[in-house]
C-alpha cells in the first residue's frame, strides 16, 4: 500500500470522526424518517394499535413506547417482499372492516375490544392466524430487542469485562 494514500485515508477518516457529533446532535426515533414506508396514516395507526394490544403499557415501558410500531412499519417496509407487503396491509384493511361492523375504527376502540376483534380473526382462517402469530412474534421480537428493553430490564451490556491480553499466570 502507497503511504500516501494510507495517510490521505487516515486524514479523512479523522474529520469525519471529529464532525460527526456535530452533525448528528438531536437525532431521534422521530427525526428519522422511514425512506420506503409502505403505509399510510390509517394503517399505521391500526399496527400502532395491534403492537398496544399485544404488549400494552404497564404505566412506565409498553410496545408504543419503546417505538415497537416503528419498528414493525420499518421492518415490513425495508424487509419483506412485495407480496408478502401486500398481504399484511390487505389482513390490516380486514382487520379495519371487522371493527367497522361495532362502528368504530379499530384504533379507538377499547382494549378488551380490540383483544376480542384480532381473537375472532385469529380463530376464522388461516391465513388470518398466520398474519396474527406474525405480528406477535414481530411485536415482542421488537420490544425484547429494543435498547430500553435490554439494558434498563435484562441488564445488557455490549462488552463487558475488559481485555486483558498479557497477563502473568502462576502454573501450578
Amino acid at each position: 500500500m502507497k503511504r500516501r494514500d494510507a495517510l490521505k485515508n487516515l486524514l479523512f477518516a479523522s474529520g469525519g470522526m471529529i464532525t460527526l457529533p456535530a452533525w448528528t446532535v438531536n437525532w431521534n426515533l422521530n427525526s428519522i424518517p422511514l425512506s420506503n414506508n409502505i403505509f399510510n396514516a390509517k394503517e399505521l395507526r391500526t399496527l400502532s394499535s395491534i403492537v398496544d394490544t399485544i404488549i400494552p403499557s404497564n404505566g412506565t415501558i409498553g410496545g408504543i413506547s419503546v417505538g415497537v410500531d416503528t419498528f414493525l412499519s420499518g421492518l415490513i417496509s425495508e424487509c419483506y417482499e412485495t407480496e408478502i407487503q401486500q398481504k399484511i396491509k390487505a389482513n390490516l384493511l380486514q382487520l379495519e372492516q371487522n371493527s367497522q361492523k361495532i362502528n368504530a375504527s379499530f384504533s379507538d376502540c377499547d382494549t378488551k375490544t380490540r383483544e376480542k376483534i384480532l381473537s375472532d380473526m385469529h380463530s376464522k382462517v388461516t391465513e388470518r392466524q398466520t398474519f396474527f402469530e406474525f405480528m406477535k412474534d414481530e411485536s415482542i421480537r421488537g420490544f425484547e430487542t429494543s435498547e430500553e428493553v435490554l439494558i434498563n430490564y435484562h441488564n445488557y451490556v455490549l462488552m463487558p469485562g475488559h481485555y486483558n491480553g498479557c497477563l502473568d499466570l502462576e502454573a501450578n
